[in-house]
């Protein structure tokens, strides 16, 4: 699959699951699809590493 632009939007913590949600919205062949995705970290993680656990997991669940 090829994905030439991915976005986050409404990234909340939700502290049941210890756990980043967003809504990921991303292009590709079909056009403009979005989806929810999940990382696990603890509220204190690093932007990045929050940021590209859920690009992950978007990239993931989109093949």
């Amino acid at each position: 699959m090829s994905t030439s632009c991915l976005s986050l939007h409404r990234v909340a913590y939700d502290p049941e699951a210890s756990a980043f949600r967003a809504e990921v919205q991303y292009l590709d062949i079909t056009g403009i699809r979005r989806r929810i995705v999940q990382v696990r970290a603890p509220i204190t993680a690093e932007f990045h590493r929050i940021a590209s656990g859920l690009r992950d997991a978007a990239l993931t669940q989109a093949t």
